[in-house]
């Protein structure tokens, strides 16, 4: 059959209309599920970058309050412990530096905190494995200590620790030192325990507190150097800030984080963070029970 001319031509503008309409209709399918893979991808990225910072933030506080506890430990049972707490700084000394074995008070807010010191006794031959090593895991008989010397493992957060490399995902990093206590000097070397951790900040409990302890100071209100006047310490509370390694989230906006009494923190990078807080009591420490 013969399909007349004006026919044809109708049938074939009705084509291309269909055809222009079936073309718009893939292109906003196109666009609906290229939004819905950037927006899954996004959310992806953000649940990620979310357990990271979580993750290593649960780390780095379990890993401090399972060598906090052994503040004040003496690895003779029947021996009297010793004040867990180690006296205040009087001045921001970083180890590895001579006397850095104290705890300092971050009062000028800068992005790394405080500083812990925890004390502890060292005798040969007793206890167990980690009572005979620094907090790095180095022997403490290769430095020939004598037995019921006291040595005190520190514990900071140095930020920005390679500051000639911007954007070092990995410079921001949890610290520990082990000293002798009776000349100040470090043993062995610093050790890094966990990277991505920005910031960390410490509260003591108000000496005379007991196991009752309703209010924490800051180290810096402590004020005397004597490390006996610690002895009535109980019980650190702290609080850490960890970042994720990936900056694939891209958190819209400013994100601020406060840790305990320090000021806020704020970034703009889009990177997601985690604070945790935990708090941690002496067992090794006679309590006085008046």
């Amino acid at each position: 059959m013969i399909i007349p001319s004006h026919l044809a031509i109708q049938q074939r503008g009705m084509s291309l209309i269909e055809l222009m309409i079936a073309g718009a209709i893939s292109i906003i399918i196109g666009l609906v599920v290229m939004q819905l893979m950037i927006g899954s991808n996004r959310s992806a990225n953000r649940l990620d970058g979310m357990a990271q910072a979580q993750e290593n933030a649960r780390f780095s506080i379990t890993w401090l309050s399972q060598n906090i506890r052994h503040g004040g430990y003496h690895p003779n049972i029947y021996a009297d412990t010793i004040p867990a707490a180690a006296k205040p700084c009087t001045s921001n000394l970083i180890p590895p530096a001579d006397n850095a074995d104290c705890a300092y008070e971050d009062t000028a807010n800068t992005k790394s905190g405080d500083r812990l010191a925890i004390r502890r006794v060292y005798e040969a031959g007793t206890g167990t494995s980690w009572d005979q090593t620094t907090c790095t895991g180095t022997a403490l008989s290769t430095y020939a200590l004598d037995d019921d010397e006291i040595v005190v493992d520190v514990y900071w957060v140095e930020a920005d620790s390679d500051p000639t490399n911007i954007g070092d995902d990995y410079d921001d990093v949890l610290r520990c030192a082990t000293y002798r206590e009776s000349t100040g000097t470090i043993l062995g070397s610093t050790q890094s325990i966990a990277s991505g951790v920005e910031s960390m900040q410490v509260l003591f409990t108000e000496p005379g507190a007991g196991n009752s302890a309703s209010e924490y100071i800051r180290g810096n209100q402590i004020t005397s150097t004597n490390s006996t006047d610690m002895s009535d310490v109980t019980a650190v509370r702290i609080a850490i800030l960890a970042r994720a390694f990936s900056d694939a989230a891209q958190l819209d906006g400013s994100q601020s984080y406060i840790l305990l009494d320090a000021a806020p923190l704020v970034f703009d990078d889009g990177i997601p963070r985690q604070i945790m807080e935990t708090t941690v009591f002496f067992p090794n420490r006679p309590v006085n029970e008046d």
